[in-house]
């Protein structure tokens, strides 16, 4: 059975980093501390790191909208059920991947 009281705490961890780090991604492609340079050449650079940046953006705005949702099942009692098959969800897996919403039958049935 998943420990929910360690489930929930190892989640909002984890959401707290991403939520850190998504801070900073947001504040580079803000320029907050490092302005735009007039070299055209740097420039180019800085647009090449920039794509870069996006995409740890929405990866990271991806992950903490899946850690929240982990949270409210938490709150809903449908933690660690599967929303294919409603069978259980195994701890290990929900240890590896606490968004976990697939068991693992259903998750490589998804994927074939």
């Amino acid at each position: 059975m998943v420990d929910l009281k360690r489930a929930r705490e190892r989640i909002q961890r984890e959401l707290a980093r991403l939520q850190n780090r998504t801070e900073k991604v947001d504040r580079d492609l803000r320029r907050e501390n490092n302005p735009l340079s007039s070299d055209w050449s740097e420039q180019t650079v800085v647009r090449e790191n920039d794509e870069v940046l996006n995409a740890l953006h929405l990866e990271g705005h991806e992950q903490i909208q899946q850690l929240e949702e982990a949270l409210q099942r938490i709150e809903s009692g449908a933690y660690g059920v599967c929303s294919e098959c409603d069978g259980g969800i195994d701890e290990a897996r929900l240890e590896g991947l606490p968004q976990a919403t697939l068991c693992i039958g259903c998750a490589r049935t998804r994927e074939q």
